[in-house]
């Protein structure tokens, strides 16, 4: 199934609210940030509409992720 443009906008809008919420928790660049959230499997199945990750909230989508990396989560300072 091909994306939306409204689909793509709230995926990417989703995307940019949980790296920002990763670099701030772990105090680390939004490069790193960045990094760290697209090496995980949630940013693969965040890009999938059939999952339906689009239609959460970034808090959400961040709790998924941190829950995800479970014990390798750990502040990187």
């Amino acid at each position: 199934m091909v994306k939306t443009k409204e689909q793509d906008y709230l995926t990417r809008n989703i995307i940019a609210k949980v790296v920002s919420f990763i670099a701030e928790d772990q105090r680390i660049t939004i490069e790193q940030a960045m990094a760290l959230f697209f090496t995980s499997q949630l940013s693969k199945k965040i890009e999938d509409i059939e999952t339906g990750y689009y239609l959460e909230s970034p808090a959400y989508i961040y709790e998924i992720f941190k829950e995800e990396l479970g014990e390798v989560y750990v502040r990187l300072d």
